[in-house]
C-alpha cells in the first residue's frame, strides 16, 4: 500500500469512526421510540415490577442495522420479556465499570455485556446460566498466500497487540503473557472500538488486535485479508450479571433463559448472529 492509499485508508477509518458516534446516537433515539423505555446510564431507578436492565452498546448485545434495533443480547431479552410478560427498562451503556457500580448500588437489576465469567467475579456477582459461548482471537493481516506473521500464542512474545480499553481481552492478554513467559506489548485504545481497531488492522495502520470471535468473524466477512485463526482463549461462557444477593431474580432468569434456549426462536437467533 503506497502513501496515498494509506492516507485515503486513514481518512476512511476516521470517517467510519465519526459515523459510529452518529450510529450510537441513532441507537439511543430509536430505542427510546420503542414500547420498552430506554435511557443512558443514570441514577434513575425503574419502579414497581419493571426489570431495570443495562445493555452494553456493542455488535453482540445492542446495535442497529438498517435503522432497526438489534443485537443478540437485546433480542434474547426482548423474547424473554414478551414470553413472560415482564416490563423492561433498558439502559444503553458503554462503560462496564460504571454499569457494574450501578448494579452494586441496586440502580440496575441486570447487566448484559461481554464480560467473561471468572472465579474471582463469581465472588462479587451473580451469573445466570450461559446464554451463549464465545472466545477471544488474534486478528492480523494475511498475505496473498494466507500466511500470517504470528501463527501461535507462543509467537506473541515481544509483539504489539491492540485492544479496546476496558474490554475483557485486555486482561486475557496480560494473563497470556505470564503463560508464555514473555512480554506482550498491549496497547489499549480509548478512542477506537473493537470493530474500528480491526478496520485499522485491515488497512495496515496497526499490526494486530485482539477481540471476541463474534466481532472478528463479522469483520473478516467484510475484510477477507483479516486472519482470525489464532485463538487467545478457550471457549468462554457468556452469562448475564445480577447483584450477588438477588437470588430470587437469578432463579427466575435461569428459568426464563433455560426455556428460551430450547425454543425454535433461539435457534433462529443463533443462525442470524452466526453463533452456531
Amino acid at each position: 500500500m503506497d502513501l496515498i492509499d494509506k492516507i485515503r485508508a486513514r481518512q476512511i477509518l476516521l470517517l467510519r469512526a465519526g459515523l459510529s458516534v452518529v450510529v450510537l446516537t441513532i441507537v439511543v433515539f430509536l430505542v427510546r421510540q420503542c414500547s420498552v423505555p430506554v435511557s443512558h446510564i443514570s441514577d434513575e431507578r425503574a419502579g414497581g415490577d419493571t426489570l431495570n436492565v443495562a445493555v452494553e452498546l456493542s455488535p453482540m448485545t445492542l446495535s442497529t442495522a438498517s435503522d432497526t434495533i438489534g443485537g443478540f443480547g437485546y433480542d434474547i431479552l426482548m423474547k424473554i420479556a414478551r414470553d413472560n410478560g415482564i416490563p423492561v427498562k433498558i439502559n444503553a451503556f458503554s462503560s462496564l465499570p460504571e454499569a457494574l457500580a450501578r448494579l452494586n448500588s441496586r440502580r440496575y437489576d441486570l447487566v448484559i455485556s461481554d464480560m467473561p465469567v471468572t472465579a474471582s467475579l463469581r465472588q462479587k456477582y451473580g451469573f445466570t446460566v450461559p446464554v451463549y459461548r464465545d472466545r477471544q482471537v488474534l486478528v492480523q493481516l494475511a498475505d496473498s498466500l494466507g500466511g500470517v506473521p504470528v501463527k501461535s500464542q507462543q509467537e506473541l512474545g515481544g509483539k504489539e497487540v491492540w485492544a479496546a480499553v476496558g474490554t475483557p481481552v485486555v486482561a486475557r492478554l496480560h494473563t497470556l503473557a505470564s503463560e508464555i513467559g514473555d512480554t506482550i506489548c498491549v496497547y489499549e485504545s480509548d478512542s477506537y472500538t473493537e470493530e474500528q481497531l480491526l478496520m485499522a488492522v485491515a488497512i495496515g495502520e496497526i499490526p494486530r488486535a485482539a477481540s471476541g470471535q463474534f466481532v472478528a468473524r463479522r469483520m473478516a466477512a467484510d475484510y477477507p485479508q483479516l486472519d482470525t485463526s489464532v485463538d487467545l482463549s478457550f471457549s468462554q461462557l457468556k452469562c448475564w450479571t445480577t447483584h450477588k444477593e438477588d437470588t430470587l431474580l437469578l432463579d427466575s432468569l435461569n428459568s426464563w433463559i433455560n426455556a428460551c434456549v430450547k425454543s425454535r426462536d433461539f435457534s433462529i437467533l443463533l443462525k442470524k448472529y452466526d453463533l452456531e
